[in-house]
């Protein structure tokens, strides 16, 4: 067997284990991989004006599936539908896991949704913008 065919070998096999992993996580001081979960904590289904910025918060927590929380991790904050923005784009995790943004509801009335993301989960807001 050649070098190369080994070295192809092990390629592969890293790119399966490395595509297989999805959600998990490594802590760098175990080595222990954990998945992370994200749920809402509060901020949905607000009434507000178009084009303001909603009364509060938008709220995520990030934990581990063995219960306890990440803290310094960035979740990315995205408007789907109704032209708003979120304020910052991206908001990191204190040390209770929860990351906060601001919701600027889109010009529109009605029913605006964004999405708050972390490593493949998905948790959804949804907001009316009263005329």
């Amino acid at each position: 067997m050649s070098a190369l065919g080994g070295l192809g070998r092990g390629i592969v096999l890293a790119a399966v284990v490395l595509a297989g992993c999805g959600d998990l996580l490594q802590e760098p001081d175990t080595g222990i991989a954990t998945m992370i979960t994200l749920t809402s904590v509060s901020g949905d289904d607000q009434t507000g004006a178009p084009g303001q910025p909603l009364p509060q918060p938008l709220r995520v927590r990030l934990s581990h599936l063995q219960g306890g929380t990440t803290g310094k991790l960035a979740v990315e904050w995205v408007a789907v539908s109704g032209s708003g923005r979120v304020e910052p784009r991206y908001s990191f995790t204190d040390a209770d896991g929860i990351a906060e943004a601001t919701w600027v509801l889109g010009p529109q009335a009605g029913r605006h949704r964004v999405e708050a993301r972390f490593a493949g989960e998905v948790e959804g807001f949804e907001a009316e913008a009263l005329p």
